[in-house]
């Protein structure tokens, strides 16, 4: 079973990591185990659920049209707003659209 790291945000939380069913999607599979991720619609059009993948990145199923528009318009919207820094050089993806094929390491990006 491929593994889930999620690392701490803040100084008050621990890293937590979590095994999950091979080709699950990330988000239904941590929430059906206790840990609750940042949401919204759940659908891929809010963006709230967007994660930083810290490592492994080639282990989650390639994002469709509704993920790759919503993470396109999350990067836009950072860039627009002063705080590129938060997103260049980073593999933003939905938790809830996000496939699980293996081992990552992801942390929330608020």
């Amino acid at each position: 079973m491929p593994t889930v790291l999620i690392k701490a945000n803040a100084s008050n939380e621990q890293d937590v990591q979590m095994e999950v069913t091979y080709g699950s999607i990330l988000f239904d599979e941590l929430d059906r185990q206790g840990k609750q991720l940042p949401h919204g619609c759940l659908a891929g059009s809010c963006g709230a659920c967007r994660i930083i993948v810290l490592e492994g990145a080639e282990n989650l199923a390639e994002p469709g049209a509704v993920e790759k528009d919503t993470i396109d318009s999350i990067k836009s919207n950072y860039c627009s707003s002063g705080r590129s820094e938060l997103v260049a050089n980073k593999n933003i993806r939905l938790s809830c659209r996000a496939k699980v094929q293996g081992n990552i390491t992801i942390a929330v990006l608020k």
